[in-house]
């Protein structure tokens, strides 16, 4: 009963905010955008993929040490742990790197961030 009525309170809530307030139109639009931006970015890695970029990540990424000095690396560069994080969430949707790789480079991309400091 309470599976039913959830998917109906939830587009009733919505609705109603979209009606009563233009800052909560504004966030869902942002929401949206950047989802979508994450799509075409898997989409476009989908694209490359089998060839030289998979190839790079693999060896970059092939062990947990490794790829925790590729986040720290990365991110040190970029001085980004959040583009480093959006971009290796596109690799593993991808399937380019292995959940493994991509959650040492999250970390290393956490622990890149105290280099700026």
């Amino acid at each position: 009963m309470m599976k039913r009525l959830l998917l109906p309170v939830i587009l009733l809530v919505l609705s109603l905010g979209f009606w009563t307030s233009s800052d909560f139109q504004e966030i869902a639009a942002g929401v949206a955008i950047f989802l979508f931006g994450m799509l075409m970015l898997e989409d476009g890695f989908k694209l490359f993929s089998g060839g030289f970029l998979e190839n790079a990540l693999e060896k970059a990424t092939g062990s947990v040490p490794k790829s925790l000095g590729f986040g720290i690396f990365t991110t040190t560069i970029m001085q980004s742990s959040s583009l480093v994080s959006v971009i290796t969430i596109s690799f593993l949707s991808a399937g380019l790197i292995s959940l493994l790789a991509g959650v040492g480079i999250i970390f290393g991309a956490n622990i890149g961030t105290t280099t700026g400091a």
